[in-house]
């Protein structure tokens, strides 16, 4: 396929992702300098998908940029290009809450609530202006690096009394939409209340309260009783039960009647089981976990999609999930991430092990992990663990014998790790003061911390935080 190279006033520099219908990249701003996702259609096919699908992108445009709050995917723009028609919007980096549920992350229960209360947040900000989202599902929240999240896709949204979908057909996804949507009878904003408790539920549980094929689906929603999550999770409380089957009513009179009274719920529950009131924020945990799901975008050269650097293929299942096993050892489920995001990363067998040892937090723990794995080298491809592939500007450690004074993080000053990570946190958010702590447990000076702490960004970013160094060091 072939990919603009500018649309309006964007130029555009990467692929964030591909759909059925049209494509989002990554583009600047060539006039304020500012980074911005393009959600571009090719017009013919809007053409051929009749006049609704217009309306569907324009409504979008219209829904989205009218509201004005930081849990809402902002839209700057929408404009026509040649074949293009586009809308340009905030630029989030960050992972679809879907892939958090798909990856299995274990949420403690404040987390789950924390990123519901958000939600709901933005939910009842949207009402009170007059927009009912009508496709709330994981796919359309964003979770950020800082671990906040943000509602996107306004596509079939209704505005005050407007409505783009036809009588006789329905629009949005099967196992998050509310029993009105089916029976074709009104819905309003506590559609969006009830797959909010579907979401809600699906964290709690890792399961969907209603799943199959689209007919039993639709059947289970309109006709079944959920079953309660402290089924599915015995450590879970009851008291959240109720909770959930207020907002999966099958009659909306039923649910709570608006975003906020759900918030105020979820509240009340928490601090009765807790003995504490729940907060929007998420655990550092989370946020580590999140930052390594999110995946770089794919670079556009010329007019085409390269295929991607990482070489995930070249890796056999059975030697990953060893590796696994072994980092699990150190660091728990997170390791399954871990070994993830760093075998797209690299083809080098000793390599993949430096890159994991980085995420242990003492020397006497790295050099534990390194020596063990050792015997682990694949008898093909890469090179043995002691001695790695290097890295351009990153000094390797050495693998083998015990570790010495001079590769310690004691050696920096704490000032000098502070600093670095407030300079980190301008990109990522807090999550730096984490990702600071680790790389300074292995950077021999000041330039390797913040070469290692830039791996964790991208583009300009990197450039900019690497010209942060402070000169003596350069």
């Amino acid at each position: 396929m072939k990919h603009p190279q500018r649309l309006g006033k964007y130029e555009i520099t990467s692929v964030l992702g591909k759909g059925g219908m049209g494509t989002v990249y990554l583009g600047q701003d060539s006039i304020i300098q500012r980074q911005v996702a393009l959600k571009a259609i090719r017009k013919d096919l809007l053409e051929e998908n009749g006049p609704e699908i217009i309306q569907r992108f324009q409504n979008e445009a219209r829904a989205a940029g009218r509201l004005n709050h930081p849990g809402i995917v902002a839209i700057h723009d929408y404009g026509e290009d040649g074949d293009f028609a586009f809308i340009a919007m905030e630029y989030v980096e960050g992972c679809e809450l879907r892939v958090l549920l798909r990856e299995k992350v274990a949420l403690p229960v404040a987390d789950a609530c924390g990123f519901l209360l958000q939600l709901l947040d933005a939910l009842d900000y949207a009402h009170r202006a007059g927009v009912i989202h009508r496709d709330i599902k994981p796919s359309n929240a964003m979770i950020t690096r800082a671990g906040r999240l943000k509602l996107a896709d306004f596509g079939i949204a209704r505005i005050d009394g407007t409505t783009l979908t036809r009588v006789g057909t329905t629009m949005g996804t099967p196992g998050y939409m509310a029993p009105e949507h089916f029976r074709q009878t009104e819905v309003d904003h506590r559609a969006d209340i009830f797959s909010a408790g579907v979401i809600f539920y699906e964290m709690l549980t890792h399961q969907r309260p209603f799943a199959g094929p689209s007919e039993a689906i639709v059947h289970r929603v309109c006709n079944e009783q959920e079953r309660k999550p402290s089924e599915i999770v015995p450590t879970l409380s009851p008291c959240f039960d109720a909770v959930v089957a207020r907002a999966l009513a099958k009659d909306p009179a039923a649910r709570y009647q608006s975003a906020a009274a759900f918030a105020d719920a979820i509240r009340q529950v928490h601090e009765s089981v807790f003995s504490a009131t729940p907060s929007a924020d998420v655990s550092e945990n989370t946020i580590m976990m999140t930052s390594v799901l999110i995946q770089e975008p794919k670079r556009v050269t010329g007019s085409s999609l390269p295929g991607t650097h990482s070489s995930p293929s070249i890796w056999r299942d059975e030697t990953l999930r060893t590796v696994e096993r072994h980092l699990a050892a150190f660091i728990g489920p997170v390791a399954r991430l871990h070994v993830r995001n760093a075998s797209t990363r690299t083809t080098d067998f000793g390599q993949l092990c430096v890159l994991l040892a980085e995420n242990l937090d003492t020397d006497a723990a790295r050099h534990s992990f390194l020596s063990d794995i050792r015997r682990l080298a694949p008898a093909t491809g890469s090179g043995p663990v002691s001695q790695p592939a290097a890295t351009p500007g990153v000094t390797t450690r050495p693998t083998s014998g015990p570790p010495s004074g001079p590769l310690s993080g004691a050696q920096l000053a704490p000032g000098v790790v502070e600093r670095a990570a407030r300079i980190l946190a301008h990109y990522i958010g807090p999550i730096a003061n984490v990702l600071a702590r680790k790389a300074a447990a292995v950077a021999t000076d000041e330039r390797h911390l913040y070469s290692l702490l830039s791996a964790h960004l991208s583009g300009s970013d990197r450039d900019a935080y690497l010209k942060q160094i402070p000169p003596r060091q350069l």
